[in-house]
């Protein structure tokens, strides 16, 4: 509650009431003061900002505030049953597709419900999270030799333009998935 309180927005009322003051008075002449009125808001408005802004970090460290890892148990229940799900559509539709197609997708299924059964089993090790960085680092550096590759093959005349910008927006979006996890 102290964090919201801190973080309030003061700021607002207090512009809102100094752009209230109208410009000129009835009888047309300037309201007297109303520019140091706007300065005196705008300036406790800044104030607040900075000061609230920067002892923030210092006041949520002297609360002890810690993160109670709920919203990363809710993405991990999340996306075991969003693979669950994935793979038991895999076993529906198995006659429907090429059985080594539905075999690979049921790998890649299989590897991620593991990797979020050790994240989630009690004492599970995910220091590196569901997605490790040194295997998303493995994969980058996988991706930009295909990069190379079939640039150097449409160089020597092997492939053309247009085969390159198929392969590459294969590999943009191969990229793309890989990003996301970041």
């Amino acid at each position: 509650m102290a964090i919201v309180a801190w973080t309030g927005t003061r700021g607002v009322v207090s512009l809102a009431a100094a752009l209230a003051v109208p410009a000129t008075l009835p009888d047309g002449s300037r309201f007297p003061g109303r520019d140091y009125i706007l300065f005196v808001a705008f300036c406790a408005i800044l104030a607040t900002l900075v000061l609230q802004g920067l002892s923030l970090p210092v006041l949520i460290r002297r609360l002890g505030v810690m993160d109670d890892g709920l919203a990363n148990m809710e993405e991990r229940t999340a996306r075991l049953k969003a693979n669950e799900a994935a793979e038991a559509y895999l076993g529906e539709v198995d006659s429907q597709f090429p059985t080594d197609i539905v075999e690979r997708l049921r790998a890649e299924y299989d590897d991620r419900i593991r990797q979020l059964e050790v994240c989630a089993s009690p004492g599970g090790d995910c220091s590196d999270g569901l997605f490790a960085p040194s295997y998303q680092r493995l994969q980058q550096d996988a991706l930009d030799v295909e990069r190379r590759t079939i640039i150097q093959l449409r160089d020597e005349y092997v492939i053309d333009d247009e085969v390159l910008r198929r392969i590459q927006n294969d590999l943009d979006h191969a990229e793309a998935r890989l990003h996301v996890h970041e």
